[in-house]
């Protein structure tokens, strides 16, 4: 009798991890990008030692975790540039009064910046939410470019512009001033550079991601190279940024742990940008 209960509780364990693991599969085939590359290495996959990453707003490069994290661990030299201190934002949970909320996301940015290893953070303190009523173009271009110069990158990474991940006009922004001032610094250093875009996850933006995140889908290159992610590194990201913590949950009903279980790779499309 005992044998033979013990034989059942064997059997139903075994039938309860071979589907836990058969959901996962169709879970995590549901956001695959399929006939994509996975690259073994950040640098390699970059030609780069030297990467700096532009981005509008703080919690923006929880998109490149990986290959943030990668990088640093390949000794490469990593800096971010991010537009502004996201004090415009949304609070999930309501952690600050409100108007103190820029000073906050700044510090939850710089704090995920070191738990990353990143080298360097800069901050222009532009208008959150309102990056190209602010700011022409062109003079944003040349903000971005001092920095560049400065920095000395061999490959850039921002968002793809007529897309900007979520079609939020700040990041569109950031990805056209990415884009010029990465030409312009090409031409000015006389080498060519390294320009990358990160991406969504195509089919499950169309799947999930309703109207708004099919057409970003529907606007997005196709990528060239993609990294697995450690879903822990993304899972932290939300907890440092405390401000944000909920803000999967609280948006898409689906808490951030769980989409990391299932969307577990990073993808991204890449140009060179001859002098």
């Amino acid at each position: 009798m005992i044998r033979s209960l013990i034989f059942s509780a064997i059997i139903l364990a075994i039938i309860l991890l071979v589907g836990t693991q058969a959901a996962l599969w169709f879970g995590r085939s549901l956001f695959a990008e399929p006939g994509v590359e996975t690259a073994d290495s950040v640098t390699e996959a970059l030609d780069a030692q030297r990467i700096v990453l532009v981005f509008a707003h703080p919690d923006d490069e929880i998109t490149a975790t990986e290959l943030i994290s990668r990088a640093v661990e390949e000794g490469a030299f990593v800096a971010t540039i991010t537009a502004t201190r996201g004090e415009a934002g949304t609070q999930y949970p309501v952690i600050v009064a409100q108007e103190h909320l820029g000073l906050v996301r700044e510090g939850e940015l710089r704090q995920h910046g070191f738990a990353l290893g990143l080298d360097e953070q800069v901050v222009l303190g532009l208008p959150d939410g309102g990056v190209p009523e602010a700011i022409s173009d062109s003079a944003l271009a040349v903000r971005v470019l001092e920095e560049l110069e400065r920095l000395e990158p061999e490959a850039v990474v921002s968002f793809h512009p007529p897309s900007g991940v979520s079609l939020h006009p700040d990041h569109m922004a950031m990805g056209r001033a990415a884009l010029a001032a990465t030409q312009q610094y090409a031409s000015r250093r006389g080498d060519a550079v390294t320009l990358a875009y990160t991406l969504n996850s195509r089919p499950g933006s169309r799947r999930f991601g309703g109207e708004r995140y099919a057409r970003v889908a529907d606007l997005q290159p196709e990528p060239d190279f993609a990294l697995d992610v450690d879903g822990a590194l993304k899972t932290r990201a939300w907890r440092i940024h405390g401000s944000q913590a909920n803000y999967l949950r609280e948006t898409t009903g689906v808490p951030a742990w769980l989409l990391y279980n299932l969307w577990t790779q990073e993808y991204y499309a890449v140009r060179k940008i001859e002098p």
